[in-house]
């Protein structure tokens, strides 16, 4: 088999005609390169975007479970304002029900970590990924309030034995009674700020109906027996 070697440069014209071409042939092969590695951030960015939106529609459905039950937050802490104010005055407490709990539904972003750990986020528009940032920063914000509030609210679980409480258990169930309220009113004013880039971004996802749970029928069931 015949080998065609390349012909000895003769001139320092055909010696740089040689390196222009090498020089060429490099620098298409480099440009094809970054037009694949574009090519493909693109289409990974697309994908991560509408996950990003489908898990943003996922945690608002949530969040607007929540809300759809603030009635039974703001009737509830109203309650146990009276009870305590029954217990100070030396007065009957009444017949009473359970207490019952608010379910706050999952708040995690598996995808939105994804996107950071694998690095596509980096390939956004500082414009679009600003955004994306803003939503999910309200998501957390959200959350640490609802945890708080959900420790308020599992303090205030005794209140099913109020009967047999202790002036320490009094005590308690008057600092709990001041979270619960603290983070009620936060939320409650501060949702629709918390909402609105979230909103701007997340796919449409119906809301959930966390009424028909038992421990929310019983927390949306008055607690104060009605004369």
């Amino acid at each position: 088999m015949d080998i065609h070697r390349p012909k000895a440069a003769h001139s320092v014209r055909e010696f740089l005609i040689e390196i222009g071409t090498i020089i060429c042939g490099i620098l298409i092969a480099l440009g094809l390169e970054q037009t694949i590695e574009l090519l493909h951030w693109r289409h990974v960015v697309g994908e991560e975007r509408e996950a990003l939106k489908d898990e943003l529609g996922q945690l608002r459905a949530a969040m607007l479970g929540r809300m759809e039950l603030e009635p039974c937050f703001a009737a509830r802490l109203a309650e146990v304002n009276e009870l305590i104010r029954r217990h100070d005055a030396g007065a009957p407490l009444g017949q009473l029900g359970r207490v019952g709990r608010a379910l706050n539904p999952n708040t995690n972003k598996p995808l939105w970590e994804l996107g950071v750990a694998d690095q596509s986020l980096a390939h956004m528009t500082l414009k679009e990924k600003r955004r994306f940032i803003e939503a999910y920063n309200w998501v957390d914000v959200y959350r640490v309030n609802t945890t708080h509030e959900s420790e308020a609210w599992r303090s205030l679980q005794v209140l099913n034995h109020a009967a047999v409480l202790s002036p320490a258990d009094w005590s308690q169930v008057r600092k709990d009674y001041e979270e619960a309220s603290s983070v009620h009113w936060i939320i409650a004013s501060s949702f629709p700020t918390w909402m609105a880039p979230i909103k701007a971004l997340a796919t449409e996802a119906p809301s959930r109906n966390l009424r028909q749970y038992e421990p929310v029928k019983a927390f949306c069931t008055p607690m104060l027996a009605t004369k």
